[in-house]
């Protein structure tokens, strides 16, 4: 399932690697209510985007099984 998250707020990006040494970036972003987030991007390429204060919209995807995974699949900077 998708879901769309609006007006986030960029905190920061910390590219990452797990335990089979696949990169991905962990975002960290406020929410309009100023409530710390962190999301995991596995398009490392979307890296240049996530500069500290850039505000925009992320969606995210929601896999709900025997564990509930939640990624972000887009990223789009607000225009101002």
């Amino acid at each position: 399932m998708k879901a769309v998250i609006h007006n986030i707020n960029i905190r920061g990006c910390e590219p990452k690697e797990n335990a089979k040494g696949e990169p991905y970036l962990l975002v960290r972003f406020e929410d309009e209510t100023g409530k710390a987030c962190e999301l995991v991007d596995k398009d490392i390429e979307r890296q240049p985007y996530y500069r500290r204060n850039a505000e925009g919209t992320l969606t995210i995807d929601i896999s709900i099984g025997k564990y509930t995974t939640i990624r972000i699949v887009d990223f789009r900077e607000a225009k101002v």
